[in-house]
């Protein structure tokens, strides 16, 4: 895991609803939302927060330089995962 990862999506415009592909966002992910396009947060099956046009602060419970020790009992996968959807 990155200290601060960028999530953005880049594909094509005919895309109608895209899921970012990790579920592991550090503390300070930095969120870009295109004009055209709004994000979802997802944690828990349930929809947190929506995003419109421009860049985004996260702030998760993953903290990037404590992750490894923190994973440990969870079999090295962090148990705050979150998914973000474009659409």
């Amino acid at each position: 895991m990155a200290i601060i990862e960028v999530v953005k999506y880049d594909g094509p415009p005919g895309v109608f609803a895209w899921k970012h592909p990790n579920r592991e966002l550090g503390t300070w992910t930095q969120l870009i939302v295109n004009e055209s396009q709004e994000a979802i947060l997802f944690k828990g099956g349930q929809a947190l927060d929506s995003f419109t046009a421009g860049r985004h602060t996260l702030s998760t419970a993953n903290i990037p330089i404590l992750s490894n020790i923190v994973n440990l009992p969870f079999g090295g996968k962090s148990p705050f995962t979150a998914e973000i959807w474009y659409v």
